[in-house]
């Protein structure tokens, strides 16, 4: 790091369960996100980022390590999986002078390793901690600090599970809703910073993962809302049982279950937004926010009842294309920093992922950094938005035998079913919402982007999907009986659903 570089301050701002498209500034008719959409006027909204292994724990341990679900060893949702690195993005930038700090979820084992983290305050969906490893450690600090408020035990007193998507308001005082305790506690985390240090503060909101139990006032925004229905493929009667039992979510809901699920999702999401502002105004008020960097994120996505799919675990737009957003320090002078035709408020093309965040930050924290591990740094594409920082991004979800793989140049998106073999193909240029499969009807560019996964894969070690330059089918021929189908639906429960894990 240059002797005359000044370290600004980096806020790290997630959520979990929140679509690329679904905010203001990304086109959505109906959601209300105006400070969230301010963070993209004010820098450079990424259109095509991706969560590369779309469900919770991997998706955070890349953000943790900038390492993908490969090189993670870990594809698949498994409680009690430890970073394999003690070098993680919090310990990374704490080592080049960063107080570190996160509060909300953080979905990692141990539960109390702070990896890097100086203080950590965590909001962990009611989870006990140690249940991973058989024993009850006690609860999170949300939990005990509801308790503190003389409401023990009652944070799901609402009676909704947290991977259901019936809804109801939240039952307790406003104040003491996990979004408002995220944003509260984060605020209070900034005004007790070490003054003499950059500070990286990490907001993790656990919303609008369901739970569905929004605010009464922020449900009220939406309640004469239109409400757009699910988007159905063309593809979705031979799309071979979904591939993932997540239909178990959604089959069977009423047009009346699906609208309020989403108006809850929306109302959900509208208070996150207005934590971002109280984090904003907050940064205001201590005087450092012409010297903060933003980054906006989530985990993965949520199908939302589109193509019949709910939560996550897919390849599909709805749960792998997440929103990115980096917003340099606001009133900051723009010729310095970039250059002179630098404006705020671009959009860039490239394909990113969450394994981008930690070079990232550590460019912003030394201004040095390009690369780390699977990661590039996304510096380079905020100052020229027209940049590029690879050619595809490779998604990987399932244990061998069994994944769905995805390939994407931003414009094509290839997704192969290990299993059985199925393929979609989709142009996202001229089919975003990808109605139409052109697998079977593009099949030049269907072998095109079928050879491309198999070199992608043809650079691991014996990868078993990969054989004499073909993709290798695990069961050829299988479907699912009827019988077998219903059983899944019928018999799964929200809270323990495999792939409805939290």
């Amino acid at each position: 790091m240059s002797e005359t570089y000044q370290q600004p301050n980096i806020v790290l701002i997630t959520c979990d369960h929140l679509r690329s498209d679904h905010l203001g500034c990304a086109g959505h008719p109906t959601i209300q996100t105006p400070h969230i959409d301010q963070l993209a006027r004010n820098g450079v909204r990424f259109e095509q980022a991706y969560s590369t292994t779309p469900i919770c724990i991997p998706a955070r341990a890349t953000i943790m390590t900038a390492l993908e679900g490969h090189n993670l060893g870990l594809t698949v949702f498994k409680s009690g999986f430890q970073l394999p690195t003690k070098e993680t993005l919090p310990q990374l930038l704490r080592n080049e002078g960063y107080q570190t700090k996160v509060v909300g979820k953080m979905h990692t084992f141990p539960e109390r390793c702070h990896y890097g983290f100086e203080t950590m305050q965590l909001c962990e969906e009611g989870r006990r901690l140690g249940e991973y490893v058989g024993e009850h450690r006690g609860y999170d600090d949300y939990e005990n600090w509801l308790t503190e408020q003389g409401y023990p035990g009652m944070a799901f007193g609402h009676g909704m599970s947290v991977n259901e998507y019936a809804t109801t308001p939240w039952h307790l005082p406003d104040h003491t809703h996990p979004t408002e305790w995220i944003g509260t506690q984060t605020c209070k985390e900034i005004k007790r910073r070490d003054w003499t240090r950059p500070l990286f503060m990490w907001a993790s909101f656990t919303a609008p993962h369901p739970p569905l139990t929004p605010l009464m006032r922020d449900l009220y925004m939406y309640d004469r809302e239109e409400i757009p229905e699910p988007m159905i493929g063309d593809w979705v009667e031979e799309h071979p049982a979904f591939h993932t039992a997540n239909i178990a979510f959604g089959e069977g809901k009423t047009p009346k279950q699906i609208t309020l699920a989403r108006q809850a999702y929306y109302a959900m999401v509208t208070q996150v937004d207005r934590q971002v502002n109280r984090i904003i105004g907050t940064l205001r008020e201590e005087g450092i926010l012409e010297n903060t960097w933003f980054i906006f994120t989530s985990d993965h996505g949520d199908c939302l009842g589109d193509h019949h799919l709910w939560q996550k675990a897919n390849f599909l737009k709805g749960a792998c294309n997440i929103p990115f957003i980096i917003t340099p320090p606001l009133n900051s002078d723009y010729d310095h920093l970039f250059n002179q035709e630098w404006v705020p408020g671009q959009v860039n093309q490239s394909v990113i992922g969450l394994q981008d965040i930690l070079p990232t930050c550590l460019d912003i924290a030394t201004g040095s950094i390009e690369e780390y591990r699977d990661g590039k740094s996304l510096v380079s594409l905020v100052k020229d938005s027209k940049l590029s920082v690879r050619d595809h991004i490779l998604g990987e979800f399932g244990n061998v035998g069994e994944r769905s793989l995805m390939l994407t140049d931003g414009s094509w998106k290839y997704i192969w079913y290990e299993k059985d073999g199925y393929e979609l193909l989709f142009d996202l240029k001229e089919d975003p919402n990808e109605m139409r499969n052109l697998a079977k009807k593009e099949t030049y560019l269907r072998d095109k982007w079928r050879n491309e996964l198999v070199q992608v894969l043809s650079y691991r070690e014996n990868d078993p999907a990969v054989e004499g330059g073909q993709l290798i089918v695990s069961s050829p021929g299988y479907k699912m009986s009827p019988k077998e189908r219903v059983k899944i639906l019928n018999t799964e429960w929200a809270y323990n659903h495999p792939y409805g894990q939290r």
